[in-house]
């Protein structure tokens, strides 16, 4: 009997090192974690970019596409990524501002815009209404291979229909303040450009760096959130946009606001 009793204590004991082994596994290395750079890296960035084929196109939309704002924003990036100029020298960003860059200022013509550009990734800021088929209609050349666009198409503070621009991106993200949804009045446009973010240009950086790292779509599943997350960077606190009328939260729809 006071061997049984040895046998199980062992037992025991053994049972309990081994959940307190359990408990200290570390986590497996999340394949799609980046480092998010600090303000005194920048002076790195400026000799970063070299010529490339794929191109990331950021469209500057409703809120975001005053002259000097632009201008300021892809000054920054083209610091450390390069510009488009059309030629096999040219780097890595091809910005469009919306309606100035557009003929006839329809967001339909943003796939005659990109031509023939092989295209690493999508990044759409204040998107205007009718976006969502723009983009539709950039998948139609995969259509033959019954897949989606292969590379990450991300929406920032959009003015497009719900619905629409969720189902054609991988992830939207909207100011907490601001709502969602079509905005069609001048008096709602004013009020974005008055609470547009002021670190935009940090945040596309984070996007280009995310795109260029996983070079695919990222995929819609509960960890969206901290890629998100990891995006928009540690300023911003992260929530899932919640639906008003059904009370249902978006699986790739969120709302940020300033911590």
């Amino acid at each position: 009997m006071k061997k049984m009793i040895l046998l199980f204590a062992a037992f025991c004991s053994l049972a309990f090192l081994s959940c307190k082994k359990e408990e200290k596994r570390p986590l497996a290395a999340d394949p799609f974690e980046i480092e998010i750079k600090e303000e005194e890296n920048a002076s790195l960035t400026s000799t970063a970019w070299h010529p490339t084929e794929k191109k990331i196109c950021v469209v500057f939309g409703y809120g975001y596409n005053d002259k000097p704002y632009v201008q300021a924003v892809v000054d920054s990036l083209a610091k450390k990524y390069g510009l488009d100029d059309g030629t096999e020298e040219g780097g890595l960003i091809l910005p469009f501002t919306y309606p100035n860059d557009f003929p006839a200022e329809r967001i339909s013509r943003l796939p005659a815009l990109i031509g023939e550009r092989e295209l690493a990734g999508l990044i759409v800021i204040g998107a205007p209404e009718n976006t969502n088929y723009a983009i539709a209609n950039l998948e139609d050349e995969y259509s033959s291979q019954e897949t989606m666009i292969p590379y990450p198409v991300y929406a920032f503070f959009p003015q497009d229909d719900v619905a629409g621009i969720e189902a054609t991106c991988n992830f939207v993200v909207d100011r907490a303040m601001e709502g969602s949804g079509s905005t069609d009045d001048e008096t709602n446009k004013e009020e974005v450009v008055q609470t547009q973010v002021k670190d935009l240009d940090k945040i596309l950086d984070n996007a280009v760096e995310y795109m260029l790292l996983t070079q695919a779509p990222l995929p819609g599943d509960e960890d969206l959130i901290a890629h998100v997350s990891r995006i928009v960077g540690k300023n911003y606190k992260v929530s899932r946009y919640v639906d008003a009328e059904s009370g249902l939260q978006s699986i790739n729809h969120f709302v940020i606001e300033e911590q």
